[in-house]
C-alpha cells in the first residue's frame, strides 16, 4: 500500500490529498430525524470540505483508488459538539463547592480569573483548555476569557496555533467585582474593539470574536451603551453575555437598573439584543422577553449542567420552543462539571421534571440546532456536502459501563448510550476541518492507533 501515514497511525493531509473516512455515518436533519449510514463514508477534501457522504459500496468506484482511506471500522463518524457556553479561565474550578450564583463567582471565580494578569498562568491554562475540548469531541466553543486584553490574546494565539474553532471574547466589567478585575469603561471598549480587529474572521472565520459583558451586574449603562454601538458597527461579531441565571441575580439586576421592564430589556435598550446576540442561561424570561428574542433573532445558550449545580432553576424549553427563539446546549464550566457535551445533553433531560427530551433531539441541539441558533449552519453543524469538515469519531466500548456489544443494537439504542452514558472516554478522534486535532493515540494528542489507514493506490 502506498500513501503516507504518521508517527500516530493516521493519513497525513499532503499534497491536497482527498481523504475517506470509513464507519457509522450518523448525521442530523432535525429534532426528530437523523440520516443513518451504517457502512457509510465521509470524503473530505486536501482543504478541510466535505466532498461527498453516503453508503461506501457507492462511493467506493470514485475514490478508492486515488484517496487515503482511514478506516473506523463500525465506530461512529459524527458532526463536532457545539458548546455555546463555555469559560475558559474557569477550568481550574471545576467541582469547588456550591453555593448561590454570586457567593459563588465572589468565593472561587473572581479570584482565579485574577491570576490572568500573570501571562506565563493564562498561556499554560488557555493551552491546557483548548487541548481538553478537542479531547471532548468540543469542535466549536463560545468562550468567556477573562478582563485582560494581553491573556484574551494570548488564547486566540494558542487556539489558532492548535487548528482549534472558537467564539471568544474579552470579558467587560466597570462596577461590582474586585479591584484587580475593574477597568475603565472606555479602556475596556478600546481594548475589545482592538482584538476585534486583529482576530475576528482569522483563519476564513474559525475564530470569531464575541463583544462579552459578564454580565449586567458587572456593567455601567455607559459601557453597556458603549457595547452595543460597538458591537452594531462590527458586521458579524457576537454579542455574548449571561441572562436571568438566577432569581438573586435578576432582583439584584432590577435594583440597578429601575427604569427598564425586565433583565432582557437592560440589554435591548443598549443596542444588545439581535442576530448573533448569545444569552447564557436565561431560565427566568417572560412572555415578552420570549417574543423580543424571537423577534430580534437572539439565540440562547441552555446550561442545564450548571443550573443543576448552582440551584438556578429550569431553562423553560417548552415555552421557548413555543416562542421559535434557537437555542443549544452549554456547559458552563466551572459551574458546569465537565467539558462533555454528551453529559450536558444527559443533564439537560434530567433537569426537566415533567417532559422527556429524546436523545434524538438532544445529538441534534449539541450539534445542528447549536449551528443553527449562531447562525452558521451553512458551514458546520451536519456532515453535509460543501460543509468544513467538523467531525468526531466515537467509540461506545472504550466506556466500561457501555455493553460491549452495543455497536450491534440499533441507531437509536446507540444514541441513547452515548447521551446517557458518554462523556470524553468514548472520543476516538475529533477533526477540525478535516486536521485531526486530539486522537487516542499513545502519548499524542493529534493521532488515532485505533484506525486502520490504507493508502490510494
Amino acid at each position: 500500500m502506498s500513501g503516507s501515514v504518521s508517527k500516530n497511525g493516521c493519513a497525513e493531509k499532503n499534497g491536497g490529498a482527498t481523504t475517506v473516512y470509513l464507519g457509522h455515518v450518523v448525521d442530523p436533519v432535525d429534532e426528530d430525524q437523523y440520516r443513518d449510514i451504517p457502512a457509510g463514508a465521509l470524503i473530505v477534501s486536501g482543504d478541510g470540505r466535505i466532498m461527498a457522504v453516503g453508503k461506501w459500496s457507492d462511493l467506493s468506484e470514485r475514490y478508492s483508488s486515488s484517496s487515503k482511506i482511514v478506516d473506523c471500522g463500525r465506530k461512529l463518524i459524527m458532526p463536532g459538539m457545539i458548546d455555546m457556553h463555555i469559560h475558559l479561565p474557569q477550568v481550574t474550578q471545576i467541582g469547588k463547592s456550591g453555593d448561590t450564583l454570586l457567593s459563588w463567582l465572589e468565593k472561587y471565580i473572581f479570584p482565579a480569573e485574577s491570576k490572568f494578569s500573570d501571562l506565563s498562568h493564562a498561556e499554560k491554562i488557555a493551552a491546557w483548555f483548548f487541548d481538553e475540548l478537542a479531547s471532548n469531541g468540543t469542535t466549536l466553543a463560545v468562550v468567556f476569557t477573562t478582563v485582560h486584553k494581553e491573556a484574551t490574546d494570548a488564547a486566540f494565539r494558542i487556539a489558532a496555533d492548535k487548528g482549534m474553532r472558537a467564539i471568544m471574547g474579552k470579558v467587560m466589567m466597570d462596577r461590582n467585582a474586585p479591584p484587580t478585575l475593574l477597568e475603565d469603561s472606555q479602556n475596556s471598549i478600546r481594548d475589545s474593539e482592538g482584538l476585534a480587529s486583529k482576530w475576528h474572521g482569522y483563519d476564513d472565520g474559525r475564530l470569531l470574536y464575541a463583544f462579552t459583558p459578564r454580565f449586567a451586574i458587572t456593567a455601567t449603562d455607559e459601557l453597556l451603551r458603549e457595547c452595543g454601538k460597538l458591537w452594531q458597527s462590527s458586521p458579524g461579531t457576537y454579542l455574548h453575555t449571561h441572562l436571568s441565571e438566577s432569581r438573586e441575580e435578576v432582583d439584584k439586576v432590577a435594583s440597578l437598573f429601575p427604569q427598564s421592564r425586565s433583565y432582557l430589556d437592560v440589554y435591548d435598550r443598549s443596542g444588545l439584543c439581535g442576530a448573533r446576540s448569545v444569552f447564557a442561561h436565561s431560565i427566568h424570561l417572560d412572555d415578552e422577553d420570549l417574543q423580543v428574542m424571537h423577534g430580534k433573532k437572539c439565540a440562547l445558550a441552555h446550561c442545564p449542567s450548571s443550573n443543576f449545580f448552582l440551584k438556578s432553576g429550569v431553562f423553560p424549553i417548552d415555552r421557548v420552543k413555543a416562542a421559535g427563539v434557537e437555542f443549544g446546549l452549554g456547559s458552563d464550566v466551572a459551574a458546569g462539571p465537565q467539558m462533555s457535551i454528551f453529559g450536558v445533553m444527559k443533564d439537560a433531560n434530567f433537569i426537566q421534571p415533567k417532559i422527556w427530551i429524546s436523545p434524538r433531539e438532544l445529538f441534534y441541539r449539541a450539534t445542528l440546532g447549536g449551528a443553527k441558533a449562531l447562525r452558521l449552519e451553512e458551514r458546520l453543524g451536519s456532515l453535509e456536502v460543501g460543509k468544513e469538515a467538523d467531525f468526531i469519531v466515537i467509540d461506545p466500548t472504550l466506556k466500561n459501563a457501555c455493553p460491549k456489544d452495543i455497536l450491534d443494537h440499533g441507531t437509536d439504542e446507540i444514541l441513547s448510550t452515548i447521551v446517557f452514558l458518554g462523556d470524553d472516554r468514548m472520543i476516538d478522534a475529533t477533526y477540525i476541518r478535516g486536521r485531526q486535532v486530539f486522537g487516542r493515540g499513545k502519548g499524542s494528542n493529534a493521532g488515532s492507533e485505533l484506525h486502520k489507514v490504507r493508502g490510494g493506490k
